[in-house]
């Protein structure tokens, strides 16, 4: 088989949290953003651990990754946070879904999807625009969106949210600007009898950096994988839940002035030993990586040279005696006591650690360690109804 790998290690996975948990304090749930297929790391996996450990409940952006999630037995609530719908609604509460709503319409199809499959009740979260511009009813419209909801028995506004543009920035100005206006909102909703039963705000950065959005959840993806949103975020100790190796699968020895892969844009400086790797763009191994990136062979870095491929590229292990074919490569991990992180994969790429992790391609298998809890097939009783 092919010997290029992404290894999660589900101990950390849950270190992060526990990690996460100290930050935030044991009164604040903890929203666990799982969309992507959780940042690459498989939703299925990760959820079912994450459920075993004390998550509130978790975020996808679809309705197909929240179907997948109840396919593999996860019982805690799910927001579909990515509010595009179609004509899904009736997905929605056929799989027990919690949708993040923001359009008048939605509210309309979603108690008309709530008539026809007899629920009494349906609950949804309500998203405001504070400042985000993408997503959600803007705060002057919130009135008129709740006198909506009001207009049918069968839909309970049981959350409120919004979501924060700038809370990994500098200049934190923008994030409390964007708070304060949120907590207008609550107390306007509070003024004329709403009671939304959750509040959450916070992303993985403003989670960390600004105690007063964390409100009754937390929404944190990135964090729990080990990675930071910038460098104005605090580490409380992450570590890195994904590695991306492979293995040697060809050597060459190459005279000085040789060309190394498409378009010719690495040349050797010197008598140099190449080595092909079976890993490539279609991978998630971002092609701007070309003579940019450097990998860890026997627990020495080694460059990239020449283009990445869409299935293989190439190394100058010139530096690293002994390397042979079958030799292990780390290009996302550790090796002895180096190790390059998302963080770094992501500069060198001039992209974030999100695009990286989300980027690793299906095609690479992903293979699980570390202690996972034990999960029974069939749940001893049916999760309650939430209040």
């Amino acid at each position: 088989m092919r010997p290029t790998e992404a290894r999660v290690d589900l101990r950390r996975l849950s270190d992060n949290f526990r990690c996460l948990r100290s930050v935030v304090g044991p009164e604040v749930g903890v929203i666990a953003v799982v969309k992507a297929d959780a940042y690459g790391h498989g939703a299925p996996r990760v959820a079912r651990l994450l459920e075993g450990v004390g998550v509130w409940g978790f975020g996808v952006a679809t309705v197909e990754e929240g179907a997948e999630l109840r396919a593999a037995g996860v019982r805690l609530p799910i927001l579909v946070m990515g509010a595009a719908f179609g004509d899904r609604h009736d997905a929605v509460i056929e799989h027990d879904l919690t949708p993040v709503v923001g359009d008048p319409g939605d509210v309309d199809r979603f108690a008309e999807a709530a008539s026809r499959a007899d629920r009494v009740r349906f609950g949804i979260h309500v998203k405001i625009d504070t400042g985000m511009t993408r997503l959600g009813v803007m705060a002057r419209e919130l009135d008129a969106f709740l006198r909506r909801c009001a207009r049918y028995p069968s839909i309970r506004v049981d959350g409120l949210a919004t979501h924060f543009a700038c809370a990994e920035e500098p200049d934190a100005s923008s994030t409390e600007q964007q708070l304060a206006l949120f907590v207008e909102c609550l107390h306007a909703v509070r003024a004329v009898g709403g009671d939304p039963q959750v509040i959450h705000a916070a992303n993985s950065a403003a989670a960390l950096r600004f105690p007063d959005a964390r409100f009754d959840l937390v929404r944190t993806g990135l964090v729990l994988y080990g990675a930071l949103p910038s460098s104005e975020v605090p580490d409380p100790g992450f570590k890195p839940v994904m590695s991306l190796r492979t293995r040697i699968n060809a050597m060459r020895d190459a005279p000085a002035g040789t060309r190394i892969s498409y378009s010719a844009t690495y040349v050797t400086s010197r008598p140099s030993r190449i080595a092909t790797l079976p890993v490539g763009y279609a991978d998630g191994y971002p092609r701007a990586l070309s003579n940019r990136a450097e990998v860890l062979v026997r627990g020495r870095r080694a460059p990239v040279v020449g283009r990445v491929c869409m299935d293989l590229c190439m190394v100058d292990v010139t530096d690293v005696p002994g390397t042979a074919v079958g030799d292990t490569v780390t290009l996302l991990g550790e090796d002895g006591d180096d190790s390059i992180t998302p963080d770094e994969l992501a500069g060198w790429a001039q992209t974030i650690s999100y695009e990286v992790l989300a980027g690793i391609g299906k095609r690479v298998p992903r293979v699980y360690v570390g202690e996972e809890p034990a999960f029974s097939e069939e749940p001893e009783t049916r999760r309650e109804e939430r209040p």
